[in-house]
């Protein structure tokens, strides 16, 4: 299995797209340390991790607080004697209309999303660079390459994670440790299905070119790919995984069109 004896720590995988990742690497042969908020979705994830046969340490952890993250990463280091992988997940997703954003939701999404990446990614780098070797891979968005509507502090946090995805790739190359994004599109989480009719979500499969919304184990595929031992000659980079939306751009608009007119 690809992360055979690997220790994998996940922030945010007590539901969805974090769920399935620590599951996925899980599957691979690593044990799984990771940190949530909520503790009741958290012991579901604990659960079927053990299932697999796999040790796993939970801390629940706020990653916007950096004393908490400090605790998460240094209880995970000394359970398990090392970290190979640190996926940043746990992110949140409030609209509201840019000239009604609140300073709290602003504030919210910056300290979650983006300091939240930077505090596991430095603690977690720290005890890669020890042995010389490290894979951080940070969960993005298409928000953060696009404009997105009533999601402008979601877009701004996206954004950046992807400019510290660049910033860690040069920085960190010396000490054996790679750093890459993952740009998902609309996926079929518990969070889309909850704020989305499912009217709504089959119509928001027609404006994609792959005419479906992602799996959140499609998500989980990407992650483990960018983390595996023979990725190592990738860093840096934004792996969009969004059935092919930003490369349609604008034309996604006339692409409607035609299905809808039966044309194609």
């Amino acid at each position: 299995m690809r992360f055979d004896n690997q220790v994998v720590l996940v922030s945010g995988a007590g539901r969805g797209i974090g769920r399935e990742i620590a599951l996925g690497f899980a599957r691979e042969g690593a044990d799984i340390g990771f940190a949530d908020i909520n503790e009741e979705t958290a012991r579901a994830t604990i659960e079927e991790i053990k299932k697999l046969g796999r040790r796993v340490f939970f801390d629940r952890a706020d990653v916007s607080d950096y004393a908490q993250v400090q605790q998460f990463v240094a209880g995970a280091a000394r359970e398990f004697g090392r970290i190979d992988v640190m996926v940043n997940n746990a992110g949140i997703a409030k609209p509201q209309p840019f000239l009604e954003i609140t300073p709290e939701n602003w504030e919210n999404h910056l300290r979650i999303h983006l300091f939240g990446a930077f505090y596991c990614s430095q603690a977690a780098a720290r005890e890669m660079a020890k042995r010389k070797y490290g894979r951080i891979v940070s969960i993005a968005s298409v928000a953060g390459l696009m404009g997105p509507i009533d999601l402008a502090p979601y877009g701004v946090a996206k954004s950046g994670i992807i400019g510290l995805t660049r910033a860690m790739a040069l920085e960190l190359a010396d000490y054996g440790i790679t750093a890459n994004a993952i740009a998902p599109g609309p996926i079929d989480t518990e969070m889309v299905r909850a704020a989305w009719s499912k009217e709504a979500l089959e119509e928001r499969a027609n404006h994609l070119p792959i005419r479906r919304l992602g799996k959140t184990a499609e998500i989980a595929h990407a992650a483990m790919f960018l983390a595996a031992p023979d990725s190592g000659y990738i860093s840096g980079a934004t792996l969009v995984v969004d059935g092919g939306s930003v490369a349609a751009g604008a034309y996604m608009v006339e692409k409607y069109r035609r299905r809808k007119s039966g044309q194609g």
